[in-house]
């Protein structure tokens, strides 16, 4: 049987003592709105837009963080709560794109990218808050996303006005904010809108054995970049089909084979790497943090030995910086660093992964 307890251990000394404390002091600002970026001396990088799907995403780790016992981090989330309803949200219950550092928004488009993590966050707070406002503005996105952006062929258009390609990855983030709320306070619409993503799913995303990544207005593969396979997302989509079955939404089937396919195919020196092609030949062999999560979350699955494994990848590689509760994002196909910050939206993979690993050992 394999041991993941130093795995466990390593986890929860960075998130607890390290990440956590750092990100809590200096990732918000006075008002309690969410810092894009941090140095890497852990200051905050002003100037950058400050896009909804980061506020909602830094909403979600900092209630995790309380539900593991940081309780800091409930106080953290609250504030992040509030300034999200108050700069984010649109009059007619959607939700912005971005906003600058003042609070004021700079793109007033709804995407649904960012609407899936906001009914995601909203679920947390919901969980763990127990705030009032989480459920019914749940509700309400969601019966407006279904009555601005419901798509003719089926789905939910990228952003409004409608825009091509058209793609699997909105999609699979609604499923999971919609599996995150079937699992605290189920509803029929959130059972119906994730019937509807995993419909897309079996129906036009999976092709092949392989998942596609962008399409036309009718869900056929984009005759450009239809061929693009991303690893890191077979992995997200294996994990989310299996939280998807003790709810009986569908079955977990093809989680194994879209985890074996990422992991035998898309994987470069250890770490799964950002693009291939449908055949799985590299076509971007550089590789980022959030895809090396999704393999780890799913390895706890299928294959323990390799999720210790690349946990320690992990700290090796992409967390030993300086200043620690940091991390390094990218590199490029030669194995290059690529970031000049560190980007907050990063930290929501981070938790996913961690959190699934620590509860290995309850």
């Amino acid at each position: 049987m394999t041991d993941l307890s130093a795995a466990r251990t390593r986890v929860a000394d960075w998130l607890f003592d390290q990440a956590l404390p750092l990100w809590a002091a200096r990732g918000a600002d006075d008002q309690g709105r969410f810092w894009e970026l941090l140095d890497f001396d852990g200051r905050p990088a002003p100037g950058a837009r400050r896009r909804t799907r980061v506020q909602a995403r830094q909403v979600y780790v900092f209630c995790e963080a309380a539900a593991l016992g940081f309780e800091a981090g409930r106080a953290v989330a609250r504030a992040g709560l509030d300034g999200l309803i108050a700069t984010c949200r649109r009059d007619d219950g959607l939700w912005v794109s971005a906003t600058d550092d003042a609070g004021a928004v700079t793109d007033p488009t709804p995407d649904l990218y960012d609407m899936a993590f906001v009914l995601f966050a909203l679920a947390a707070a919901h969980r763990v808050l127990g705030d009032p406002r989480a459920r019914p503005l749940a509700l309400e996105t969601l019966a407006a996303i279904d009555a601005s952006m419901a798509a003719p062929h089926g789905g939910w258009n990228e952003a409004l006005p409608a825009r091509l390609p058209r793609r699997q990855n909105p999609h699979m983030h609604l499923l999971e904010a919609m599996l995150a709320w079937q699992a605290t306070a189920p509803d029929p619409a959130f059972e119906a809108a994730a019937r509807e993503s995993l419909r897309l799913s079996r129906a036009h995303f999976q092709v092949d054995g392989a998942l596609r990544e962008f399409f036309t207005e009718t869900w056929a593969p984009d005759p450009r970049t239809g061929h693009i396979v991303e690893p890191g997302h077979l992995e997200e989509w294996a994990w989310l089909l299996t939280q998807a079955e003790p709810l009986g939404l569908d079955t977990a089937e093809a989680a194994p084979a879209l985890h074996r396919r990422a992991w035998d195919q898309g994987r470069r020196d250890g770490f799964l790497i950002r693009e291939m092609d449908d055949q799985g030949r590299p076509v971007d062999a550089g590789w980022r943090l959030w895809a090396q999560t999704e393999g780890l979350r799913t390895c706890l699955l299928f294959d323990p030995d390799a999720a210790a494994a690349l946990t320690e990848r992990i700290f090796d590689v992409h967390l030993a910086t300086e200043t620690p509760g940091l991390w390094m994002d990218s590199y490029d196909a030669d194995g290059r660093p690529a970031d000049t910050a560190v980007p907050a939206s990063t930290l929501y993979h981070l938790m996913t992964a961690f959190t699934a690993l620590l509860e290995t050992g309850r």
